[in-house]
């Protein structure tokens, strides 16, 4: 990892400091030295003991040969990224509107079906929690300690900031589960050798909640392992519940991605004292969830699979889009940085027209997301 300083100050044994020749640009040499060919050179050069803690010694990197370009050259090169690097940073930012639109569009299909049901002439009653309406007069409410057979908590191993592959084993970090949705690449590798617990063994099917994070917004996630490619084991940061009645497991984990629910976390983190970004273990056991018969629960589970797939599937294709504008961006970018793409005379805007133009694309960016959100919205209530 490479980048410029602003400040003055010290650094540790990690780091190495190095000034550049008076005619070179710094802008440049930042970019050249994340080229893949040098980033490849780097790791060929490090030493060390396993992959997570190679070193790269300032003898061996300073014997790298670098061809790089006259001056004027780099300020063309560096002016050319600029200016690419902004369009393709205003297609992602366009592409992450439309997916947070698409997420709320998915939290509305889930809290409408998980606190009103399906059948529009069912007669309501009062629900009894704070900040929620009225809910069908034969449900229930049931606090979650009444409907969980336990609740498994992990460990917190060293590990190296890898994915366990061949072989390895991981242990999931705080972020795996992000407003309902499990990511098993969200772990960290465990050393050789370490002794596997395997009563704490992610699996498909388990329901994990996140108990801490450095994000308030993401303590309190639930979401069902519905895929696993890596073996990784539970950690002190993530709860695994098991219900009761696992029929109902689809209905109580969609309980658990609505705004009701969310806001007995919002309550319960405020209210833990020095436990900033923490879910107690026995405030989540008091949540109060909402739950209808089980036929009507499985009714439920049905519709809101068949609703909320096609939602899905734009969110991982976006996804997928920006994944590939962003290996574009590193693909223009080491063409350009190794001169296999001659920039020298390309004629770019002046600085006051692509100021000009990140103004208007932005409107053009909220604009666009938000036609895609009400056609949405228009489509779900047509179904309806």
């Amino acid at each position: 990892m490479f980048g410029a300083t602003c400040i003055e100050g010290l650094v540790s044994p990690d780091y190495a400091v190095f000034d550049l020749l008076d005619n070179q640009r710094v802008d440049f040499a930042l970019e050249r030295l994340k080229a893949p060919d040098l980033v490849d050179q780097f790791a060929l050069q490090s030493k060390g003991i396993g992959s997570g803690f190679n070193r790269l010694y300032t003898d061996r990197f300073g014997s790298i040969p670098l061809a790089v370009p006259p001056p004027d050259e780099q300020k063309a090169i560096v002016n050319f990224l600029n200016w690419s690097n902004l369009r393709i940073d205003r297609a992602i930012r366009a592409k992450r509107k439309i997916i947070a639109l698409l997420n709320e569009q998915k939290q509305t299909i889930i809290q409408r079906a998980v606190t009103r049901g399906l059948d529009p002439k069912v007669r309501f009653k009062s629900s009894g929690i704070q900040g929620m309406n009225d809910i069908p007069e034969h449900w229930e409410v049931f606090r979650l300690r009444m409907v969980i057979r336990r609740i498994d908590q992990g460990v917190s191993p060293q590990a190296e900031a890898l994915l366990a592959e061949d072989g390895a084993w991981g242990v999931l970090k705080s972020g795996c589960v992000n407003h309902g949705v499990f990511r098993d690449t969200e772990h960290k590798r465990l050393p050789d050798g370490f002794e596997i617990d395997s009563s704490l063994t992610v699996n498909i099917g388990d329901v994990l909640v996140s108990r801490a994070c450095g994000s308030p917004a993401l303590v309190g996630s639930v979401a069902k392992v519905k895929t696993l490619r890596y073996e990784l084991l539970l950690s002190d940061k993530t709860f695994r519940l098991v219900f009761k009645d696992p029929a109902l497991t689809d209905f109580l984990v969609a309980a658990m991605n609505t705004r009701y629910y969310r806001t007995q976390v919002e309550q319960a983190i405020s209210g833990a004292e020095g436990l900033a970004n923490n879910l107690p273990l026995s405030s989540l056991k008091d949540f109060k969830l909402v739950i209808p018969p089980k036929p009507e629960a499985k009714q439920i589970e049905r519709y809101l699979a068949h609703e909320l797939q096609r939602i899905s599937s734009a969110i991982e294709r976006t996804e997928r889009e920006i994944g590939l504008l962003r290996e574009y961006r590193t693909r223009l970018t080491a063409d350009v940085v190794t001169g296999k793409l001659d920039v020298r005379g390309v004629e770019l805007p002046e600085a006051e027209e692509i100021i000009e133009e990140s103004i208007t694309a932005e409107g053009e960016e909220t604009d666009e997301a938000e036609g895609q959100g009400e056609a949405l919205n228009e489509e779900t209530y047509a179904n309806d």
